[in-house]
């Protein structure tokens, strides 16, 4: 029960959030205060436990509404909700913290433990009907009994945010809810509509969520942030112009909301800078020219714009679809060779270092892969990054019989670094007839399926 620490919360006081906890059983440790951002979930501050299990977290500046949770040393932990009460007291038992949960001074954590422990019964009866069950008939009817109580959670939520619509956890509640889908109707031809299911359900799926209310960014990521990963990862295609799509249509939704809004631009710009499949980095050049401006990312300093602005730039002349930029070096015997001259259906451009380890390991693979499609019109246009050493490239050349065209910046007159990002090696691009970037960034092994796949798309196109 709560006990005089917690009259302390409420006595007059200068701090603008305080927070009073008592946990029985518990002492001379240290708590965490966490909070959820997105996806991850971060430490705020600590507090040290006295002999009585008493501790407290305060401050003079008024906390982000959210959901935010203490973590003890063991890693178990309860949640909580901060929103317009910023005083309050808390106090439970470490064998069960929503069991023995007590709150003062905060009606909406009052209500959030009275539906934990309606859950928390609900569930725990159906766990042991499922940990008995042997037979079928005794799964079957635990598959039914975890239906009903489903059902029976699901309407004490809808008449939680019935009876208390204004509250936070209401918006919670609903938020956590995916759209129901109606039958799909019938077409002219009397079939019912095959894509009804996908439109529907891609139209609502924000249906539930207030893209105006930054305190969803502070809820655990089923609330709010997975439905985001799910729109743009499994209900939007694959591809840059439509993540693209995507992506300003979720943003258009949270322009009032700054704290959303800001997490959402960082986060999408971040996920397809970064990601593995090749040409998202489309996403981001899109992301950082639309939203990394100084009227739009207020929250950024001059120069990290400046920084993001730059990368984008660099990256939009080598984004797939774009023309390749033309590269003029000199091969072995000091002859200049135009990538833009040859004359081949698909050039294989090839970032590699004699001297690299990767690259002794890709290059046989390539040489292998390129003595096997001899004559189908395919050039591999090979630059080598190393210069320091022309002999021992000059070598490697001759004893590996790389007969393809070999070039190097001998005269240091080459700017193809900065231009085909190349940060690493061995790096691939692949050029069409036309030198068209259709895929960067490979390994050998890919190559046989990105030129079949443009293949099979170009002769579609006839």
């Amino acid at each position: 029960m709560l006990t005089a620490f917690a009259l302390s919360a409420f006595a007059t006081s200068p701090l603008k959030h305080k927070y009073n906890f008592n946990i029985k059983g518990l002492h001379d440790t240290k708590c965490y205060l966490g909070f959820y951002y997105g996806d991850k979930s971060y430490v705020l501050d600590s507090s040290s436990v006295d002999m009585k299990g008493n501790f407290e977290f305060h401050g003079d500046s008024i906390l982000p509404g959210g959901v935010y949770f203490i973590l003890l040393k063991d890693k178990k932990y309860f949640e909580f909700i901060i929103d317009k009460e910023q005083h309050f007291a808390m106090s439970t038992d470490s064998t069960d913290f929503i069991k023995h949960m007590h709150v003062q001074g905060s009606p909406e954590n009052e209500l959030f433990y009275n539906y934990l422990n309606f859950a928390a019964a609900q569930y725990a009866s159906v766990q042991k009907m499922q940990d008995a069950a042997k037979t079928p008939e005794q799964k079957k009817a635990a598959h039914m009994k975890m239906d009903s109580l489903n059902t029976a959670v699901k309407k004490y939520k809808d008449d939680f945010i019935a009876k208390h619509p204004t509250l936070f956890l209401a918006k919670i509640f609903k938020a956590a809810e995916y759209p129901d889908i109606p039958e799909a109707p019938k077409l002219a031809n009397g079939r019912k509509d095959s894509s009804f299911t996908y439109h529907y359900y891609k139209a609502h799926f924000f249906d539930n969520i207030d893209f105006n209310d930054d305190r969803m960014v502070h809820t655990p990521s089923q609330v709010f942030f997975d439905h985001i990963k799910e729109y743009l990862s499994r209900l939007t295609f694959q591809i840059p112009d439509s993540i693209n799509a995507a992506a300003d249509y979720i943003l258009s939704k949270c322009r009032k909301s700054p704290d959303m809004f800001k997490f959402l631009v960082n986060y999408i710009s971040y996920e397809y800078e970064s990601s593995n499949i090749m040409g998202m980095d489309a996403v981001f050049v899109h992301m950082v020219k639309t939203y990394y401006t100084p009227n739009v990312a207020t929250w950024e300093s001059a120069s990290h714009i400046e920084k993001m602005q730059d990368r984008a730039t660099q990256l939009a002349p080598i984004l797939i679809g774009q023309p390749a930029i033309p590269i003029v070096l000199p091969d072995t015997s000091n002859v200049m060779r135009e990538m833009y001259a040859i004359h081949a259906r698909y050039t294989i451009l090839y970032f590699w270092d004699y001297d690299c380890g990767l690259c002794q390991k890709e290059t046989p693979k390539l040489i292998k892969w390129y003595d096997s499609i001899k004559g189908q019109g395919i050039e591999v246009y090979a630059v080598e990054i190393n210069e320091n050493d022309i002999t021992k490239w000059k070598d490697y050349i001759k004893l590996h019989k790389l007969d393809w065209i070999n070039v190097a910046d001998i005269f240091h007159t080459s700017n193809f670094r900065h231009d085909y990002d190349v940060i690493s090696t061995p790096m691939i691009y692949v050029l069409d007839e036309q030198k068209v970037i259709i895929a960067k960034k490979i390994d050998v092994n890919d190559l046989n399926g990105v030129l079949k796949h443009d293949m099979a798309k170009n002769s579609g196109k006839k």
